[in-house]
């Protein structure tokens, strides 16, 4: 029975696409061909199909025998996907952990407040977005979540302390890589050196290294979106301060100056 044996977790607009896509290239590591299935996504097990175990909502798209065969047909030692919404929604790591015990974990992590403004970018850029940053961003900070869709919460999403506490509840370290997106960003062949390390397989420097899936500059009307103000900024330190030190004590490399 084929199942992945390694997950791409997070984080969204972190550069997991072209995580994914290098990955993809190493000729010991098949990658699912649909891009997030986010089968672990639901909180609930229901039955569907037949009477057929299977996850429910709110992606439900995928029974467990269908998940299955999205790594079908491959003798390739290493099975993985890339689903950002696992990082994110705190009953996946359970689920995960009851399905694959043995899984590896890859989370990249980028500055929560950059990270914020991308996915605001794509989100207006899709025409799903109606407010300016700063309204969205002040609304979150004073009424939460609620009432808004996931890929929406600019800051909760943020919070990588909190969700890779749950991660380590269920997983050994051992399990679970913590990448930093600024390496991606600058030495990608070092940090895929890392990633393969951890993966254990043999060294790889992917023939094709271009970014895939990058967020452009601009409003839906195709003006150019401008820079969030300091005082928002300051706002949005204060907000996840209290996270990124819980964050450094399970990193090695440096996530405090994303506060500076």
């Amino acid at each position: 029975m084929n199942l992945p044996n390694f997950l791409i977790i997070g984080a969204n607009k972190a550069g997991t696409s072209s995580l994914s896509y290098y990955c993809g290239q190493h000729p010991d590591i098949f990658i699912c061909p649909v891009k997030e299935p986010m089968f672990f996504t639901s909180s609930r097990v229901g039955v569907r199909r037949g009477g057929e175990t299977t996850l429910l909502e709110p992606y439900f798209c995928f029974t467990l025998s269908e998940y299955i065969e999205l790594f079908s047909g491959t003798d390739k030692p290493l099975r993985g996907e890339a689903s950002t919404a696992y990082l994110v929604n705190p009953n996946c790591a359970l689920w995960i952990k009851k399905i694959l015990p043995d899984v590896k974990l890859i989370a990249v992590l980028r500055n929560p407040l950059d990270r914020a403004f991308s996915a605001y970018k794509m989100y207006h850029g899709r025409k799903v977005e109606k407010r300016t940053f700063e309204e969205a961003v002040l609304h979150e900070l004073k009424f939460g979540t609620n009432g808004i869709q996931q890929g929406q919460h600019y800051l909760k999403a943020g919070l990588y302390g909190s969700q890779l506490k749950i991660f380590k509840k269920y997983f050994p370290d051992e399990q679970l890589f913590i990448g930093d997106y600024e390496k991606l960003n600058r030495d990608s062949i070092g940090f895929l050196k890392d990633v393969f390390n951890f993966l254990g397989v043999a060294p790889f420097v992917p023939p094709k290294l271009d970014r895939v899936n990058t967020t452009k500059d601009q409003y839906a009307g195709g003006e150019d979106i401008p820079k969030f103000n300091l005082e928002i900024r300051e706002k949005m330190k204060k907000y996840f301060e209290s996270d990124i030190n819980l964050l450094q004590t399970y990193t090695n490399f440096d996530v405090l100056h994303w506060l500076a």
